[in-house]
């Protein structure tokens, strides 16, 4: 019986440790270079269910943002020279556009590819 209990006590261990590591799984880090009118890269690839980290550097001369319809991401503007970070989760599998929501910005190419695998 005793080994039984040990056994049982083993196993509970092992999945509360798989269960605490999925809850705590660390935010993918992804950094976007904005500059007129571009993002570079301009194709990221994460992991559907895992915390992304989204940093947009402003390399360019006039203010830019980061948006994602798909996933309601949108980040406020970001001033030149500087940085702004936006946190979301991807909830489903595939391609998805990202863009700057800046007028003009999408028209004149500024967007780019989410693709969530």
């Amino acid at each position: 019986m005793r080994k039984w209990v040990v056994a049982g006590l083993a196993a509970a261990a092992v999945a509360l440790a798989g269960v605490t590591a999925l809850a705590g799984a660390a935010a993918q880090k992804v950094t976007l270079v904005a500059k007129e009118f571009s993002y570079t890269p301009n194709k990221i690839t994460v992991k559907a269910g895992q915390p992304v980290q989204l940093v947009l550097d402003n390399k360019g001369v006039i203010e830019h943002d980061f948006v994602v319809d798909r996933f309601k991401v949108k980040m406020g503007l970001v001033q030149p020279g500087k940085t702004g970070t936006v946190a979301f989760t991807p909830n489903a599998k595939g391609t998805f556009p990202f863009y700057c929501s800046v007028p003009g910005h999408k028209e004149a190419g500024m967007t780019g590819t989410l693709v969530v695998q």
